[in-house]
Parts: C-alpha cells; structure tokens; sequence
C-alpha cells in the first residue's frame, strides 16, 4: 500500500486560454503532428525521423560538437568514421524518439502494448515484497520518456525539468501523468523525493549531470573522470531504500524496451566517492548496450579539475 503523499510540490501546468494566441499556433502545430503520426506505420515514421535528424544535425552546430567531443572521449577505440557515424545516428534517434513520446502521451492500450516492452519488473516486485522501499535510477537517453510509463505497473513518481514553452508544458504533463503517476518539478528539491520514497512510491533519479564543482565529486564514466552528483546514496541512507536501475532504449524494429535490473549490491558503499564510482558504472553498462542512445548533446564533462572546459 502506499500512503498519499504532499502535492504542494507536483509540477502544474493547467489549461489556460491564453495558449490558443496565434503566438502559440506553431507549438499546436507540432503537438498535432506528433499526434497525427499515431496513425501512420511505423517505416514511415522511422523515414520521417530520419528526415528530421539529419535537419536537427546539420541546423545544431553546437550540440553536433558536443555530441562528438563526448563520444570520442568516451569511445576513443573507435575511429573517425565510426564516431562521426555515432554522432548521424544519435539525433536520428533523438529525432524517432518524438514519434515515441506520441505513442506514451496519447496512444490506446494496443499500440502501448505493442511498441513498449518492459521486462525485469520482478526486482521491483520482490523488493516490494520484502519490505523494502523503492528509488529507480535512470540515465538521460533519447528514450527517457519512456520511463513515466512505470506508472501503469506500480506507483510511481517522476521528476522533471518544465518546459519554458507553456504549449508543450501543458501537453508533456498530461501526457505524464495519464497512467497515475505524478510529476515534480525538479527544484521542488530532495526531501520531494524522500517523501515519495517513504510513503511507498517508485521515485525517479536521474543524476548524471554536470551541475558543477560544488556538490559533486568525480568518479570515472567510460575511463573519464567525470563530475559526479554523489546523491544517490545519501537519498538511499535517508530512506531506506534499495535502488534499482532502470534504463530505456529504441528498437531496431521499433518501439521501446524498458529494463528493471537487480537492485544495487551493498549500496550504499559508505563513501561518496564509492557511490558515485557504483552509479557511473552502472549506467555505462547500459550504455554500452544503446552507446547511440545516449545524450550525448550535454557537456557531461563540462567541469574539469584543472578549471579547463572541453567545449570551449
């Protein structure tokens, strides 16, 4: 059972009348689309992903060089064609995952059956059945949305960064919390999370990012060392809680798998450096079965101990 936990923190973005002025129609005009595509077959979407992609790669010289700097730090056995070619693929698929959140936001029961595959949902079941209480650590990917669909087999709460686009603020929202779960914003701050935690909620924590010197210590992410957020075991000594990872990627055939893995063995480790060290290899494993499908686009390595940026 799980008991009802405080919504003063719940991110809000109601309806209001304001959003239909013509300044809004292009954003209407992108949530019609993507609603429209639920109609069409998948090759054809996967065909208008690949359109879109290549636009988004050629128009976004700055993410393009990000995204290689990244992968070529992070996959250096590679050679250039192969990490130029990761680059291509990564924003198609950034791209095919819009047709996804689709599905996610407004598709019926059958197309969410037939394009989401969860499997591994007994480690939170036993976990659950034991007593103990649930964080589910999660990694920014392209199929990241995927994840709040957690909440149509147990509850579930996810944590969000809200949009400035009121349009698309009100739209990904609702699209959310259709299956039940609830949405925080992100600087609603930690104890939100706790409280989700100990009132028997599965609670989201994505915490690789770079988010400065000051509250991370650096632990290694594919042979980097990398800013760490050191968190997660904090928050997993606060309540009690086991934390199973659960990662998301995009089918070569189409739709999306969801993964549950067994909970984090002797986490926490005692040690911040230690902890950050599990979660980074943690999450690269994952990687490492979708190295495209990760967002790469975000300085993960923007903070360096020598004070020396990658991306300048």
């Amino acid at each position: 059972m799980t008991a009802a936990i405080d919504l003063a923190g719940a991110h809000r973005a109601p309806f209001r009348w304001r959003l239909l002025a013509p300044r809004h129609w292009p954003s209407w005009m992108a949530v019609g689309f993507m609603r429209a595509s639920l109609s069409l077959p998948l090759a054809l979407r996967a065909g208008i992903a690949g359109a879109l992609g290549r636009l988004y790669y050629r128009g976004n010289a700055k993410r393009r060089r990000i995204a290689a700097i990244n992968i070529a730090l992070c996959f250096p056995d590679w050679g250039p064609e192969r990490q130029a070619q990761a680059v291509r693929e990564h924003f198609r698929l950034a791209a095919l995952a819009l047709f996804h959140m689709a599905v996610l936001w407004w598709g019926d029961e059958r197309q969410l059956d037939c394009c989401l595959r969860v499997t591994g949902l007994e480690h939170y079941e036993r976990a659950r059945a034991a007593g103990r209480r649930v964080i589910v650590l999660h990694c920014h990917c392209v199929g990241l949305e995927a994840s709040l669909a957690l909440s149509r087999y147990f509850p579930y709460v996810g944590f969000v960064k809200p949009l400035k686009d009121p349009v698309l603020d009100f739209v990904m929202t609702r699209g959310r919390e259709r299956f039940g779960g609830r949405v925080f914003a992100r600087d609603a701050g930690i104890r939100t999370l706790v409280r989700a935690v100990k009132a028997g909620y599965g609670a989201s924590y994505v915490p690789d990012e770079d988010l400065g010197p000051k509250e991370s210590v650096y632990a290694p992410f594919f042979g980097v060392q990398a800013a760490t957020l050191p968190t997660l075991g904090r928050l997993a000594r606060l309540t009690d809680a086991v934390v199973i990872p659960c990662f998301t990627r995009l089918l070569p055939a189409g739709g999306c798998e969801l993964w549950l893995e067994p909970p984090l063995a002797d986490f926490p480790t005692g040690n911040a450096v230690g902890d950050a060290a599990v979660m980074n290899a943690t999450i690269e494993r994952a990687v490492a079965r979708m190295p495209e499908q990760y967002l790469w686009t975000m300085k993960r390595f923007k903070t360096r101990d020598d004070g020396v940026s990658l991306y300048d």
